[in-house]
């Protein structure tokens, strides 16, 4: 499997350069800018951060871009949508914190893509891949089970299994990557670790129950179609 297929539930694929800047510029895609309806902010920060990172790619005389599949994009927006409506009703969450989530999580895939894409992860970032899928896993299949059975959360498993892909993507990072690019890491577990965070979403009688269902239903389609 590719490393687009698990890093972050498969938020990269390959399309060429051309492909990329039309689906940027086109009114047809799931996002439309200006006076447009905005059905998708995950695909509109995934466009941007696209285009920024395209001229030092072309630059580079790479002249390969990324784009975010339809499946992923639906599994980021519901995971935002539900971070941003428990940061709504509980007054300990920044409310501004999900959009940096949304947006560090797509910035890090891109990058990280971009090392693979350049064969710039030697043999023993294998290792470290593998132990990410794995972990990954591990999270969504736990999430999944924490919603379908009733009294079965419990946040310090979840935790510990999040801070394990943490300190697995930072241990692939911090030889590829910026100080900034491990702090978009920490950025985005810091908040999805948060105990007032996981609290509002699993207790029993959550108001952010259908929410989380949507969310769960993309994750067992991703674990369905072999992409975690």
């Amino acid at each position: 499997m590719e490393l687009q297929s698990w890093v972050l539930y498969h938020l990269v694929a390959a399309t060429d350069c051309n492909q990329m800047m039309a689906s940027a510029a086109s009114p047809g895609g799931v996002y439309q800018g200006g006076n447009g309806t905005s059905n998708s902010r995950t695909r509109d920060f995934g466009l941007r951060a696209q285009k920024k990172i395209l001229g030092r790619v072309v630059a580079s005389g790479a002249g390969r871009s990324l784009f975010i599949d339809d499946a992923t994009t639906s599994l980021l927006d519901n995971l935002t949508k539900l971070m941003e409506r428990v940061a709504k009703t509980h007054p300990n969450i920044d409310k501004k914190q999900p959009e940096k989530v949304l947006k560090n999580i797509v910035k890090l895939s891109i990058k990280i893509g971009l090392l693979h894409r350049n064969n710039k992860l030697g043999p023993d970032d294998n290792k470290k891949i593998s132990e990410i899928r794995t972990n990954l896993r591990a999270t969504a299949m736990s999430v999944v089970s924490f919603h379908e059975l009733d009294f079965s959360f419990d946040r310090l498993f979840l935790t510990k299994s999040l801070d394990r892909t943490r300190s697995a993507i930072q241990d692939l990072i911090k030889y590829h990557l910026t100080d900034k690019s491990q702090e978009r890491c920490d950025q985005i577990f810091n908040f999805l670790t948060n105990p007032d965070f996981l609290d509002a979403i699993f207790h029993q009688g959550s108001e952010h129950n259908a929410n989380l269902g949507l969310l769960v239903a993309d994750i067992n389609k991703a674990l369905d179609a072999g992409h975690l």
